[in-house]
């Protein structure tokens, strides 16, 4: 018995004094050291959408293919595992998961046989609500005061969570108003108008939860409701105030305004051309005026000759109306698609490239009527007019297109002149409705044929359903046989915000 219990013994150490024995080197072999990495797409993540994790497991450079890779995010409690992935042959792993929370993560291998435990850096990934579908319901003919809904939709799982409308104002972004997600998602956010013209808004999302705050916009809301009392001249009547149908001032008397005598109404411009160049040639200027706020409507006007004159009546009400113009006008080579080899070609290429990279939110177009086509659709211009017109509004620009004013024969302004002041011989002098549009416009067609413009068409308030006459409200509306005098524009240019409100 005791010589049983000593062999054992013996037997013991020796078996010890062999694991001693084997080398320091083959024992860290059977756990080698191992590396982890992970990467993200990007660290913000949109609420309700996956994040895929991707890196690589490696020993020194050698890939080690079929490791346990778990996604694991920090907690109070220790790292939770919320996805695993196995490392393909060459050490690479995907693997995804869904955060709604803002989150800390890393990439672990847990230690095996043959490997050593090992983590990749952590990432932080941030999560962000993300609003879809906003519009405003109504539109420009809106009244300061009145309410205009926010609407638009998040992921449902954000439902009894608050959403707020904010208002820019020149100290920065205040709220307008708030509501709260339904359960599909969607929301509603009734907020009041507070000032005449443009104002900008956005959509908030608010932080909290551990989610990034979302905003979208801003957007142009206009009020514009009452443009012609508000903005328009204070005695009735006058210029294009007296047309529609009859309009009786006796304040006015016999006055005609720019004076008739001795042709004076030729010069009535009122710095109209002050930006433009009559060099068909030349590059087209560029000039800014009106509102300075950081919401201010961004406004372009191009054209001709046409367009000067529409900016005597525009330039006055820029500030109330909170829009920021700049003006592209010039002697013919109106805005067109370029044509190589031709005389407007350089002019045409600078135009389309400014005006593209302007990003207006408005663009008014004018060009004079000058053509005399039995088919008025037919015109070789409307083709070119598209052509530059389409991706201006496919890059989010609405075209306001003026159909152009009646042109008179020099006969009418002779027979103006002839009436040597006399008030009621000049307003005699007039042609049929019928003869002052002979002459085909090509905007009308251009309209038609692009989707997204929108035409403007004043000639209620320049001629009668018969008659068209060069003085209209004691004003004498021209200033040659086609050019409106800057006096006329003036009282026609509330009409025009009036009119293009809608589409604003």
């Amino acid at each position: 018995m005791r010589r049983s219990s000593r062999s054992i013994a013996l037997a013991l150490l020796v078996a010890v004094l062999a694991l001693l024995s084997v080398p320091l080197s083959s024992a860290t072999a059977a756990t080698r050291s191992v590396t982890v990495t992970a990467t993200v797409a990007s660290p913000m993540i949109a609420y309700g959408k996956s994040v895929t994790v991707t890196g690589r497991v490696l020993t020194g450079s050698t890939p080690v293919a079929g490791a346990r890779v778990k996604i694991t995010t920090s907690s109070a409690t220790g790292w939770q595992l919320v996805s695993s992935a196995m490392s393909t042959e060459s050490g690479s792993y995907s693997a995804a998961f869904t955060p709604l929370a803002g989150v800390t993560l890393r990439a672990e291998i847990a230690s095996t046989a043959t490997l050593s435990a090992a983590a990749s850096a952590p990432l932080g990934i941030a999560v962000q609500p993300q609003i879809y579908g906003t519009r405003v319901g109504g539109d420009g003919s809106a009244s300061v005061g009145q309410t205009r809904t926010f609407s638009g939709a998040v992921h449902a799982g954000l439902a009894g969570r608050r959403i707020k409308v904010e208002r820019f104002e020149p100290t920065g972004w205040v709220q307008a108003a708030h509501s709260y997600i339904l359960k599909n998602g969607t929301f509603a956010v009734p907020v009041v108008t507070t000032r005449f013209g443009n104002q900008a808004f956005r959509v908030v999302m608010p932080s909290g939860g551990g989610l990034v705050v979302k905003a979208v916009g801003p957007f142009d809301v206009g009020s514009y409701g009452g443009a012609v009392a508000r903005l328009g001249d204070s005695r009735a009547c006058f210029g294009a105030a007296a047309l529609p149908g009859p309009c009786s001032n006796p304040a006015l008397g016999t006055s005609i305004t720019p004076s008739i005598v001795g042709g004076a109404y030729a010069s009535d411009t009122q710095g109209a051309f002050s930006c433009y160049t009559a060099d068909p040639a030349a590059t087209v200027p560029v000039c800014s005026a009106g509102s300075t706020r950081g919401d201010a409507l961004r406004v372009a006007v191009t054209g001709d000759s046409h367009a000067a004159m529409l900016l005597s009546g525009l330039r006055p009400l820029l500030t109330e109306l909170n829009w920021r113009l700049d003006s592209y006008v010039g002697r013919g080579c109106v805005l067109s698609a370029v044509v190589e080899g031709s005389p407007c070609e350089h002019r045409l290429a600078d135009l389309n490239k400014r005006l593209a990279a302007g990003a207006y939110d408005v663009l008014f177009v004018t060009a004079v009527r000058a053509a005399n086509v039995d088919a008025p659709a037919a015109d070789p211009k409307i083709a070119g007019y598209a052509a530059a017109w389409k991706p201006l509004v496919a890059a989010g620009t609405t075209i306001v297109a003026l159909a152009d004013n009646p042109t008179f024969p020099q006969s009418t302004l002779d027979c103006v002149d002839s009436a040597k002041g006399d008030y009621a011989l000049a307003a005699a002098c007039s042609i049929p409705r019928d003869q002052g549009f002979v002459l085909s416009d090509p905007l009308p067609a251009t309209v038609a044929a692009v989707p997204g413009s929108v035409l403007l068409d004043e000639s209620a308030l320049q001629c009668t359903p018969n008659l068209c006459r060069p003085v209209i409200g004691n004003v004498m509306a021209y200033r040659d046989t086609h050019h409106l005098s800057a006096t006329y524009v003036k009282t026609l240019a509330p009409y025009l915000v009036r009119d293009a409100a809608p589409h604003l």
